[in-house]
């Protein structure tokens, strides 16, 4: 109201109640406007009305981002509530500020209007009250268009209407519309008896001085102001699962449906908590009350409220054209269009001008620390630089922890797919050139006297620049290790299924599924990502390299053993992807085994540095023995396995080896211990890298409820692709091809060229030309396998699913 004032501001207000009361009562009308026919949700609905691929593209979107961004605001003002009682009820001096972040968190953890204008009209409008335009962060004109969103976010019940409908019983005689409409009349007075008071007498009290919140303003009397905001808390616990129920409704109706999972507990607790944790990150990062009501308001509400029913209508009722109902609907939509337009746009302005403020509120407040806050160094936080003691074993043992993984395992399945000739040749020139480029980032890291590239995308930006060096190596080099990360998921969880499947058998114990032991695997991640940074993960570590070195020889050995059989093969076999693309993804297989270069920098971050004893030479001496043990671990298990199972070796060399069992469970458990510290080699610069952007970005104070909430979302997101997608080889094929050969093969050859200058046609201008041509063709031809493998696992897995069901 004090953004639009007392005239447009009761027209827009009484406008908004008869039309969403009028659309309200169309979509009850269509709920089951067809005999037998009930459509019992929003989407079911607009697909009636506009087919059914056009109405899903429609209506779902629409309708996920309205429930998702209540959520949020629901968030943000659960938050808000609590820290207005906080506030009244503990004074500054007793107890240190809390941000509204923190109560955020709280109000997440555990997932009004009357005394608002009756305390309102009770204090009164001071003599000095203002009813004029004020000045703003954002102008009169785009703050005018900010208060239609508002307006618009008020009016949302029209996205769960049908949902609420379809728990009502229906018949010919007695149908549901009938107690639905009686049940919205009743609930609309009650709207008109909460909103128009509120509205007009707090805007009367305190004009164009009233905070976003009405009862932030409200400090007296304090008891009945606190009582107010504990029943915003209160109502908004239940509201939002009013508006999340239907998200969860719709993901698990897709996972079960069209995914085929089993509806189980864990699958119904993992949508859940993966939506709230979610919708808590959005509302920490931008808990900004009206700047987000008016863009959502005006984005995603406006159409699913003010307009979408009308035109349903027109198509599905076919109202006589120029009559009151076509001219009424027709009104309906161009005034939602309009509002759909404009609004989104006062919203964005007002947002961006809460970052800015927020931003100028921070620069001052860190000019002004005093000499104790100014000693707390951001890199001393960081997990990257948090500590500079190692030496070089211990890069050493992080450097085969990062290298020696689960792409070891797929390494005789890629010569299967390569050939003996091929395959022998990929294997030693990947070792050769992925130890080259090793050597030249190890060179790079400290290249200029007392400057230091600690990661990745800081070397980046030296070569390429400030913007294109971040937009070049940052998506990359996460994609990297998110998927280095999502890899290990699914091997952990495999490896623990080989465990069971070896120790218990199938006839004993009812078959578990992969995706389950994923999901026990993931448990331990979520544990191990508490430790702060990467030193403190470098006895996890090392416990990784002697892991990856010895299932790695237990493989190649038990091969040995073993004796190839008179009738093995090792021609190319038919697979389901034909043998050209069985080949490329084999090439993307091998990219996938050399991985250490993404963390290479990170790690020697954590190694001291002076002139007389750069970090350079224990870097090199730690990566020189550790190739050495890549060597000794790859050559042999790629050659044994080929040779002893050839064209019929599993795509995990353990999955073919079955005896001696105990020696093939110990080899299990070894890689699942390996890949519980590698998981975390990858994970740290993740988290480092999102701990920056939240701290030097978006201000955030650097906490362990910080560092907690970001570190659990990502493990969880990395387990529900796994999950998802839980085929090994063809994960190894794209994601080595499409992200691990540009970082790995052509990247650091590139950024030599441009910072150390060699000479042209030069021994090392020529050496890196070569690599960046290779590594260039790998990245557009290895992931073609790697798709097309994938899709034919995502085929055949639909397909065992439907035999499944059958049966």
């Amino acid at each position: 109201m004090s953004e639009l004032g007392w005239g447009p501001g009761v027209v827009v207000l009484i406008l908004s109640w008869a039309i969403t009361l009028y659309t309200l009562w169309q979509m009850i009308e269509m709920h089951e406007m067809f005999p037998g026919k009930r459509f019992d949700r929003y989407h079911e609905l607009g697909q009636a009305a506009f087919g059914e691929n056009v109405g899903l593209y429609i209506m779902v979107p629409l309708q996920l981002l309205v429930k998702i961004s209540a959520c949020i605001v629901y968030m943000v003002t659960g938050g808000q509530s609590l820290k207005n009682v906080h506030d009244l009820a503990v004074s500054a001096e007793n107890c240190t500020k809390m941000k509204i972040r923190h109560f955020i968190l709280i109000f997440a953890s555990s997932h009004y209007s009357a005394i608002a204008w009756v305390a309102s009209v009770k204090k009164h409008a001071t003599d000095d009250v203002d009813y004029g335009y004020r000045k703003r962060t954002t102008s009169v004109p785009l703050a005018f268009l900010s208060a239609l969103g508002e307006m618009a976010f008020a009016y949302a019940g029209h996205n769960v209407v049908l949902e609420i409908q379809a728990t009502i019983p229906s018949t010919p005689e007695k149908p549901s519309k009938g107690p639905m409409w009686k049940g919205a009349l009743v609930a609309y007075i009650i709207v008109a008896f909460c909103y128009f008071p509120v509205a007009i007498a707090g805007f009367h009290t305190f004009g164009n001085k009233v905070e976003e919140n009405i009862l932030e303003s409200l400090t007296k009397p304090k008891a009945l102001a606190i009582v107010a905001n504990v029943f915003v808390v209160l109502h908004l616990l239940g509201s939002y699962q009013v508006y999340a129920m239907p998200v969860f409704d719709m993901a698990e109706s897709v996972m079960i449906k069209k995914w085929h999972f089993r509806p189980t507990k864990v699958l119904r607790y993992s949508i859940r908590w993966t939506f709230v944790a979610a919708t808590m990150s959005i509302a920490v990062a931008l808990p900004y009350f009206s700047a987000l009501l008016s863009f959502f308001g005006g984005f995603v509400f406006a159409p699913t409220t003010y307009f979408i029913p009308c035109i349903m209508w027109l198509i599905l009722k076919k109202p006589k054209r120029f009559s009151a109902s076509w001219c009424t609907n027709w009104s309906c939509i161009i005034v939602g269009i309009v509002l759909m337009i404009i609004a989104p746009i006062g919203g964005l302005a007002k947002l961006i001008g809460h970052i800015r403020k927020c931003a100028m509120a921070n620069g001052v407040q860190n000019q002004d620390l005093g000499e104790e806050d100014q000693s707390f160094g951001l890199e001393d936080w960081l997990p990257i630089t948090a500590s500079r003691n190692a030496n070089w074993y211990y890069s050493a043992f992080h450097n085969v922890a990062a290298i020696v993984g689960a792409g070891v395992l797929a390494l005789p399945y890629a010569m299967s797919e390569l050939g003996w000739g091929p395959g022998v040749l990929v294997l030693i020139l990947s070792w050769v050139i992925t130890l080259y480029t090793l050597w030249q980032m190890i060179e790079m890291h400290e290249m200029f006297e007392g400057q230091r590239f600690d990661r990745y995308h800081e070397l980046g930006q030296e070569a390429f620049g400030k913007r294109l060096g971040l937009y070049i190596v940052v998506p990359l080099q996460l994609l990297v290790e998110i998927s280095v990360c999502i890899v290990y998921m699914v091997t952990g969880g495999k490896s623990l299924k080989n465990v069971h499947d070896l120790a218990v058998g199938d006839k004993t114990c009812t078959k578990i599924k992969v995706e389950h032991f994923i999901l026990i695997f993931a448990s331990s991640q979520f544990v191990l990502s508490l430790l702060k940074n990467f030193n403190s993960i470098s006895g996890v570590s090392l416990v990784a390299a002697v892991m990856s070195v010895s299932y790695s020889t237990i493989a190649w050995v038990a091969s040995v053993e073993k004796h190839a059989t008179d009738d093995v093969d090792y021609g190319y076999r038919k697979r389901t992807t034909s043998v050209p693309f069985a080949f490329l993804s084999a090439l993307g297989e091998m990219a996938f085994a050399y991985a250490g270069h993404n963390v290479v920098l990170e790690i020697q971050a954590t190694i001291p540095s002076t002139p007389e004893n750069p970090s350079k030479q224990p870097m090199w001496k730690g990566a020189i023995v550790a190739y050495i043990i890549v060597a000794i671990c790859y050559f042999p298990v790629a050659l044994a396995g080929f040779w002893t199972f050839g064209n019929k070796v599993e795509e995990n060399i353990l999955e073919s080896l079955t005896k001696p069992t105990p020696l093939i469970i110990v080899a299990n458990m070894f890689v699942v211990v390996h890949l519980l510290g590698s998981y975390q080699v990858y994970a740290m610069p993740v988290f480092d890298m999102i701990e920056s952007v939240m701290i030097k970005k978006w201000h955030f104070s650097p906490t362990r409820v910080l560092r907690f909430t970001i570190r659990w979302s990502f493990v969880a997101a990395t387990m529900g692709v796994a999950v998802r997608l839980p085929y090994f080889s063809a994960l190894l094929s794209f994601f080595g091809g499409f992200v691990f050969a540009p970082t790995t093969y052509f990247i650091p050859c590139i950024m030599w060229l441009i910072l150390k200058k060699p000479k042209r046609f030069g021994a090392s201008w020529c050496i890196n030309w070569s690599c960046i041509i290779l590594g260039m063709v790998l990245m557009i031809i290895a992931p073609i396998g790697g798709l097309v493998k994938l899709i034919d696992h995502l085929k055949k897995g639909d397909l065992r699913n439907i035999k499944c069901i059958t049966t």
